[in-house]
């Protein structure tokens, strides 16, 4: 059970080619993909902490607040997919608009200044640094990241870092060029390839060699040249060929890379009259990344719409290309390229209005809206031009994303209740969800007649509406409350689901005591055979924070239920410190499973669980092998970071040692414990820092996090992991991740 904490529609229509819907039958995640069992739900619930609560290694970070965007997009991540069947509007609307990556600039004023210009040049809100963008009939618009499964260390490292170079070389031009030449080893030829691109333009006549190097047969050695000659800038324009080239490479890190360098090249080029032979260079790179949109690997199309975003390409030139992508009823080739445009936010926007306004596009630019929310406010006007004119299935869409939007599409209220009238019974549900997120005024009468006259499960939708868009009047609440509870004993499942959604859109203006009665009605439904609806009761109990801790608390010595329960609380987290007496006999339980995710619990709750510090102790002094026992000791490592100083300060000494462990990720939670419960102890930097900068290139998102977090709690200390850090900022596949790491970079620096 993955919670989550964001509403679906109160209709919650089984709209079956949404987004999510699709993403959730393409991927089909399966337990037997991971490596084990254990392993499996140690991550599960390490994410669950993470996207809920925010919790993870918050201990030092949270000194000054930097542990907040950590965890801000990591439910992009990690919870679409389990619960993609309640992906809806509302999900958009309630979940935090995402962050726009800076991109790379040259060190030099000018860039500054050069960032301006082409910003106003395509209708953007000036910014201090270029942003990777997709192409729109007006302009190119700045990217957001896409998030993707976990990557290899590799995945981090797509564009140069928007600031000064952190680690100047230290090295003459020549030296390094003689040590290329050498080859003495990988590792040496990679040190030698970054510290040529941190010259930047300097470091021009190094390119035959770097050339060179993307030929190699290691593919680490092959990206890391193609990202220095991307660095290198204008000068380098001359190895366009050779980057073109490696768009097809089959490591997408090598493509990654070479795409982020075709732009940075043409970032640094300012010349606006090229000479022919120049423009039809990028012409035919142009070309080449629009193609690799619908390449399997996320951070490969990231990377060809940043390159596209600095190429400026004409529109015209685009669009066949982009409508033959929507055009195409294979969802396995829509899905990468919607995906990456709906991770665009609002500056996606134009580009999505023109496909509304093109039937081979109309239905997919829709979907992409939904994903947006409120930031395609802008779309308003087209998506009501395109209900006038689609078939049912494509309203179905165009009225979700207005509803996704919503206040913002106020001006869609008429059109909506024109649809209405013409009685299209698929469409009635949808419609009253709709015009209760757009907050309608003038629908009253409509929804009032409804609520009065209609079917029980429409009365409730147009109860809620009336509700929503009339928060102030009790009268009105209670009756939505009433009908809705009365819903979750219906016999179907979506309307159980739709009413538990609801009730949980409208208990943030009830009064405590109500709020705690809601709790007790979602702690039932818990037992729902429905795993839809239990989700929902969930997420419902999660989002109720404190006023749920009694009724989930209660569920922890049921069986049936308990693991839910722990997984709540931990959603939950500090304010769930009730729950820990309740919490702590579930240490002894013979399920591994059940004492993980106890463990967890503990953990989210933090210093509040100190009474749970001797019983971790004695997991963690466990040394089996075993996959439960291994997993268990993680768990019970990260709780004793968690709970912190003073009540785990026993407990470092046993740290330290699992810190020197051959299991890197025992090693990297020993190490990052450590230095949360005694952050003081001089002596353990040393040996942190490059510990903590390997752990960087984990497959583990979590692994990767916590290393970026703490590196940055080390402050000046870790300046030897800036260079690791920076190309973490730049492309890790985790939004979260690469806003830790970019947080981290700023506190080493001291700026």
């Amino acid at each position: 059970m993955v919670l989550r904490t964001v509403r679906p529609p109160i209709c919650l229509l089984p709209a079956k080619r949404s987004l999510g819907v699709w993403m959730e039958v393409k991927k089909n995640p399966k337990e037997a993909d991971r490596r084990s069992m254990a392993t499996t739900r140690l991550w599960r619930i390490f994410f669950l902490v993470a996207i809920s609560v925010g919790i993870t290694g918050a201990g030092c970070a949270s000194r000054d607040g930097g542990g907040e965007a950590r965890v801000a997009r990591v439910a992009d991540e990690s919870s679409s997919t389990a619960a993609a069947h309640s992906v809806s509007p509302t999900d958009q609307a309630a979940a935090p608009a995402k962050a726009v990556e800076p991109a790379p600039q040259e060190p030099e004023p000018a860039d500054s200044s050069q960032a301006g210009q082409l910003a106003e040049t395509n209708n953007l809100t000036p910014v201090s640094e270029p942003a990777a963008t997709m192409p729109t009939e007006t302009g190119l618009k700045s990217a957001a990241p896409v998030p993707s499964s976990e990557a290899s260390p590799a995945a981090k490292e797509a564009e140069p870092p928007a600031s000064k170079p952190a680690v100047p070389a230290t090295k003459s031009l020549a030296a390094l060029r003689r040590e290329l030449a050498a080859g003495a080893n990988p590792d040496a030829t990679i040190a030698a390839t970054d510290s040529i691109g941190r010259l930047r333009g300097r470091g021009r006549a190094a390119l035959p060699e770097l050339v060179g190097l993307t030929a190699d047969a290691d593919p680490r050695i092959r990206w890391h040249a193609a990202r220095s000659i991307g660095l290198i800038g204008e000068d380098a324009i001359s190895a366009v060929p050779t980057l073109l080239t490696l768009l097809q490479d089959a490591d997408p890190i090598v493509a990654t890379q070479a795409a982020a360098a075709i732009g940075h090249i043409r970032a640094d080029d300012h010349r606006t009259d090229l000479p022919p032979d120049t423009a039809e260079l990028y012409d035919d790179a142009v070309t080449q990344l629009v193609a690799m949109l619908v390449h399997s690997d996320p951070r490969v199309r990231r990377a060809c719409l940043q390159a596209l975003r600095q190429l400026d390409p004409d529109p015209e030139e685009l669009m066949p290309v982009v409508d033959a992508i929507f055009a195409d009823e294979d969802p396995a080739i829509i899905l990468p390229a919607l995906h990456s445009i709906a991770e665009m936010g609002g500056d996606a926007v134009p580009f999505l209005i023109e496909r509304l306004k093109r039937p081979q596009g109309r239905y997919w630019a829709s979907v992409a809206l939904t994903e947006i929310g409120p930031a395609a406010a802008a779309a308003t006007p087209a998506l009501v031009e395109a209900l006038a004119v689609s078939p049912p299935d494509e309203q179905l869409q165009q009225i979700l994303a207005l509803a996704a939007i919503g206040e913002g599409a106020q001006a869609a209220g008429g059109a909506l209740l024109k649809l209405y009238a013409e009685g299209v019974p698929p469409l009635r549900g949808p419609l009253l969800y709709a015009l209760g997120q757009l907050k309608v005024v003038e629908a009253d009468p409509l929804l009032a007649e409804t609520v009065a006259s209609e079917a029980p499960s429409l009365a409730a939708t147009a109860a809620w509406a009336r509700a929503n868009i009339q928060p102030e009047n009790p009268e009105l609440l209670a009756d939505a409350v009433t009908r809705l509870v009365q819903q979750t004993e219906s016999e179907q499942e979506f309307e159980r689901a739709a009413a538990v959604s609801g009730l949980s859109d409208l208990a943030a203006d009830l009064e405590p005591d109500q709020r705690r009665e809601l709790a007790a009605c979602f702690s039932q439904l818990l037992e729902d055979a429905s795993d839809r609806v239990h989700h929902e009761a969930g997420a419902a109990l999660v989002r109720l924070g404190g006023d749920g801790v009694l009724a989930v608390s209660e569920r922890l010595s049921d069986a049936v239920t308990q693991g839910n329960a722990l997984e709540i609380v931990a959603a939950i987290g500090p304010p769930a410190a009730p729950a820990v007496e309740a919490i702590l006999p579930l240490l002894d339980a013979t399920d591994a499973d059940l004492v993980t995710e106890a463990v967890l619990a503990l953990a989210a709750i933090g210093p509040q669980a100190a009474p749970a510090v001797k019983p971790l102790m004695s997991l963690l002094a466990d040394s089996g092998e075993g996959e439960e026992q291994v997993a268990l000791r993680y768990a019970a490592i990260y709780g004793l970071g968690r709970i912190g100083r003073p009540a785990a300060v026993p407990a470092v000494e046993s740290l330290v040692s699992r810190s020197k462990s051959s299991d890197v990720m025992e090693a990297t939670l020993a190490t990052w414990a450590a230095l949360q419960i005694d952050p003081e102890n001089q002596e353990r930097f040393a040996e942190a820092v490059p510990l903590l900068t390997g752990a960087l290139e984990s497959e583990s998102q979590t692994v990767r996090l916590e290393a970026a977090v703490a590196l940055g709690d080390l402050g000046g200390k870790a300046a030897d992991a800036l260079p690791a850090l920076e190309l973490v900022a730049e492309d890790d596949p985790i939004a979260s991740i690469r806003t830790a790491a970019q947080q981290s970079l700023r506190k080493i620096r001291g700026s």
